[in-house]
């Protein structure tokens, strides 16, 4: 196959953004979609990293562009400014650039990226990932079509790249920056790589078809997790994924690594300690948390925790919130109503406070006998872990306990016959 016939198969009715950086291989690209019936439009991306050569690559990328009347988008970022302790500048690059890529596509319509990666780029990536201690999906390398990215030049090495570009009279900027070897990638490129093609001259083409059986390898284990996945799946419930310990348990370790991988637990440790243990358990990853609760699995992400640590303060009523529990306080001049609870207004002061249960409260339960920690009512109440963190309590101006919200009253708040004025409590589960 030749470069020529790279494009080869692509739709004809869809739009195309070319990430075009003034390099060989991404010059190339544009010259291929220029000559090619298919509609495209070029985005060119200065990191300002480089002073005046990222200048001179803007400007190469911008005066082929308009002799040719192709449409180019140009955004400039201030990288060094943005860049925060302990990122490397080639992540807050991409990060940027990729951001960028996807607003634009939204906004101008665009059905895909198409980037000029190619083989000497996916044998570098499996390196990299080779020394992260990567699994097979990240030594299965990048692959030419993967969400709304096309790699239309990944199959070619860039020595076959580069010869194409010589013989059209392509022009093209060399990055400085891809010689230094301060960069992990560039010297997996001048040192290893060389290494290994003097050994065998076929070595990418070897490397490349390695990379494809491991992505069929990696085809097949995600497909038995999604099995895996079905099977085990309890239910999902406000943003909450269920699964079935015993199902974790019975299944190939593997399967239940993997589909435990995918919320954050990628040590193998935690996966195994999460598959053995118990009720009360915790686990968290940076994304993910973990309960254990009666042979279930219950998974949260993290920034969808709504519980909170601060509380909230009620100065009159009407009062109502919608988060982080949906409350709702009214008067009324009776006792009929929808409401889940009611109490004598006139046993309450403000400002009430709405806060997360602590460890040492205790209140009295409507109807029960006498004073009994939160804690050990809800125990008592088979409240799982999970649920806990969520709970919260309706406190009185002097500090007492009101309403465990959602579950029982408080008996020194309640209504009696002498009772004139109502306190209506709705909490909407």
């Amino acid at each position: 196959m030749k470069v020529t016939d790279s494009l080869s198969g692509l739709a004809i009715e869809k739009k195309y953004l070319l990430a075009v950086s003034g390099g060989v291989d991404s010059m190339v690209l544009m010259h291929l979609f220029y000559n090619s019936p298919y509609q495209f439009s070029v985005v060119h991306c200065n990191f300002q990293l480089r002073g005046e050569d990222s200048l001179s690559d803007e400007k190469l990328v911008r005066e082929y562009c308009y002799a040719r009347g192709i449409e180019l988008f140009v955004k400039s970022f201030d990288t060094l400014k943005l860049k925060k302790n302990r990122e490397s500048l080639e992540m807050v690059a991409r990060n940027l650039r990729y951001d960028y890529f996807r607003e634009l596509a939204k906004e101008q319509l665009f059905d895909y990226l198409v980037t000029a990666h190619h083989l000497n780029d996916n044998v570098e990536t499996f390196f990299i990932n080779l020394l992260r201690g990567s699994g097979s999906k990240g030594l299965s390398g990048m692959k030419k079509i993967s969400d709304f990215v096309l790699r239309p030049l990944l199959s070619f090495p860039r020595k076959e790249i580069v010869a194409f570009a010589q013989e059209n009279s392509i022009p093209w900027r060399e990055d400085a920056s891809n010689y230094t070897l301060e960069y992990l990638r560039n010297k997996i490129r001048h040192k290893i790589i060389p290494e290994f093609m003097d050994i065998s001259s076929e070595f990418l083409r070897q490397v490349d078809k390695s990379m494809s059986i491991l992505h069929e390898t990696q085809s097949f284990i995600e497909f038995k997790v999604q099995e895996l996945q079905n099977e085990a799946s309890i239910t999902v419930e406000e943003g909450i994924k269920i699964f079935s310990l015993d199902k974790l348990k019975k299944a190939d370790f593997l399967l239940s690594y993997h589909l435990l991988s995918q919320y954050g637990f990628t040590n193998k440790e935690d996966c195994i300690n999460i598959i053995n243990s118990h009720t009360g358990n915790i686990f968290e990853s940076n994304t993910f948390k973990v309960w254990i609760d009666r042979g279930r699995v219950l998974l949260e992400e993290k920034k969808k925790n709504v519980s909170i640590k601060n509380s909230i303060t009620i100065k009159s009523i009407p009062f109502m919130i919608q988060e982080p529990v949906a409350v709702t306080l009214y008067e009324k001049n009776s006792r009929e109503s929808n409401a889940n609870e009611i109490v004598d207004l006139d046993k309450i002061e403000f400002p009430l406070t709405l806060r997360n249960w602590q460890n040492g409260d205790v209140f009295y339960p409507i109807n029960g006998l006498g004073k009994k920690k939160v804690s050990k009512y809800l125990k008592d109440s088979k409240v799982s872990n999970f649920q806990k963190e969520k709970v919260m309590v309706l406190c009185n101006k002097s500090g007492e306990i009101i309403w465990l919200v959602g579950f029982r009253l408080d008996d020194r708040f309640k209504v009696s016959d002498t009772s004139k004025r109502f306190l209506h409590l709705f909490y909407n589960l």
